[in-house]
C-alpha cells in the first residue's frame, strides 16, 4: 500500500515526547516496517486551530501543498492519526475525496458534551464531519468505541488496542543492578514512576503520589520513590517532594525511552495515580517489566491494569486509599510476587504491539482496495 499519513494533533518528529506521540510514531513505523509507503502528508498542527483565525490562510495554503504532495505521490488510502475536538483533520476529509481514496482515522474520539460550550463548538463540529465521512475508524479505548458507536456504523467501526514491544520491557538483572548502585538502592524497597512533569494533571497525579507516600516515609525510610520525567513543574515538585518525604524521593530527570527497561527493573512495584488519564504506556511497560501497579481507578488504568490480579486500584483522589495500597504491596511479598507472574502474561495476551497492528494493517489492506 501508498499510505499517506497525517497526524493533526501532534506530528509524529515532534521534539517534546508523549504517549499520543509514541503510539503514533509507532503505527507509522510498524506500517513501513511491513513494506507499506508512507508519506508523512502534512507536519501542520490543527491543535486549536478552529480558536485562532489568523492561523486559517495559513491552514488554506497548507492544503493546497499537502493536496500537491498527495497527488505527485498518488496514495492508495490516507490515514488520520487521532483525530478530536482539539485539532480536529481539516486535511484529510477533503484531500482523499478529491483523490477518490478511503479515508481512515486511527484512534478516532467523540464526546458530544463539546457541543455545548461555544469556546469548543467549532472543534467539535469539525471533527465530527472528519468522523462522519472517514471509511473506517479504529478506536482504542473502551469509552471512545461506546461514543463512536452512536454516529459511527458498525462495519465502519473497530475496537483496537495499542500495545508495546514486548521484549523491550523484559525484567534485566543486569540493568536492575546497575541502576541500584547508582542510586544507592540496595536493601531497599523501591517504587517507581514516570511522566512528564507539566503543570496539569501530570502534575497534580504526581502530587497525590508525594501526599501517599508521605506517611510511609515516616513509617518505612528504607523505601525510596523514584521518579522520572521532567517539566515546568519539577522544582515545584522537588520542593514538596523534600518538605514531606526530606530525600527518600529521588527525581531522576527525563530517562530516555530505550533506558527505562532498567528502571523498572530496578523497583518491586509502579505508582502513577493517572487522573484524567488515557490507557497510559508506562502501565503496559512497567507491567511487561512484571511490576505490580498502583493507581487510581480511572479509566486509562482500568483498561491497562487488573485490579487485584497485575495491580490495586483505589477511588479517584482518594489519597489515602491509594496509600494504604501503596503499605499494602510493600508489606505483603507474597502479593507481589503474584501479581509480578501475572503482569507480564497480561500484556504479551492482551497488548503485543505487533499482534494488535497486524489486526489494523489487514483492515486498511481490505479497504485500500475499495478504490
Amino acid at each position: 500500500m501508498r499510505i499517506a499519513f497525517f497526524a493533526p494533533h501532534k506530528p509524529i518528529d515532534h521534539p517534546l515526547p508523549s504517549g499520543d506521540l509514541i503510539i503514533g510514531k509507532t503505527l507509522h513505523d510498524f506500517l513501513r516496517s511491513q513494506g507499506h509507503e508512507l508519506l508523512i502528508a502534512s507536519h501542520f498542527r490543527l491543535r486549536h486551530i478552529t480558536n485562532k483565525p489568523l492561523k486559517w490562510p495559513t491552514l488554506y495554503l497548507e492544503f493546497k501543498n499537502t493536496l500537491k504532495r498527495a497527488e505527485k505521490f498518488n496514495p492508495d488510502i490516507w490515514l488520520t492519526y487521532h483525530s478530536y475536538y482539539k485539532s480536529p483533520d481539516l486535511l484529510g476529509p477533503y484531500i482523499s475525496e478529491k483523490l477518490g481514496i478511503p479515508y481512515v482515522i486511527y484512534q478516532g474520539v467523540f464526546a458530544t458534551k463539546y457541543r455545548r460550550n461555544y469556546k469548543t463548538w467549532a472543534g467539535y463540529m469539525s471533527n465530527k464531519h472528519a468522523l462522519l465521512h472517514a471509511d473506517h475508524v479504529f478506536a482504542n479505548k473502551d469509552i471512545d468505541f461506546h461514543n463512536l458507536s452512536r454516529i459511527i456504523l458498525p462495519e465502519k467501526l473497530s475496537r483496537t488496542y495499542p500495545g508495546i514491544e514486548p521484549d523491550n520491557f523484559n525484567y534485566c538483572p543486569q540493568g536492575a543492578e546497575e541502576v541500584r548502585n547508582r542510586y544507592e538502592l540496595n536493601g531497599k524497597k523501591v517504587i517507581l514512576s514516570t511522566a512528564m512533569l507539566r503543570e496539569d494533571v501530570k502534575a497534580e497525579s504526581i502530587t497525590d503520589l508525594i501526599d501517599a507516600f508521605a506517611p510511609i516515609a515516616a513509617k518505612k525510610p528504607e523505601t525510596k520513590l523514584l521518579i522520572a520525567g521532567d517539566g515546568e513543574a519539577r522544582p515545584r515538585l522537588e520542593n514538596l517532594a523534600a518538605e514531606k518525604a526530606g530525600d527518600q524521593i529521588i527525581f531522576l530527570g527525563r530517562v530516555k525511552q530505550e533506558e527505562l527497561y532498567k528502571y523498572y527493573s530496578a523497583a518491586n512495584f509502579f505508582a502513577y495515580p493517572g487522573i484524567n488519564e488515557a490507557l497510559g504506556m508506562v502501565y503496559l511497560e512497567a507491567q511487561c517489566a512484571g511490576l505490580p501497579v498502583v493507581a487510581y481507578s480511572t479509566r486509562g488504568p482500568k483498561e491497562a491494569v487488573i485490579h487485584s490480579e497485575t495491580g490495586l486500584l483505589s477511588p479517584e483522589r482518594d489519597i489515602a486509599a491509594m496509600s494504604a495500597n501503596l503499605i499494602r504491596l510493600l508489606e505483603d511479598e507474597s502479593l507481589r510476587k503474584q501479581m509480578s507472574e501475572a503482569a507480564p502474561k497480561h500484556i504479551r495476551n492482551n497488548f503485543d504491539l505487533n499482534k494488535n497492528l497486524q489486526d489494523v494493517e489487514h483492515k486498511l489492506s481490505s479497504i485500500s482496495h475499495w478504490r
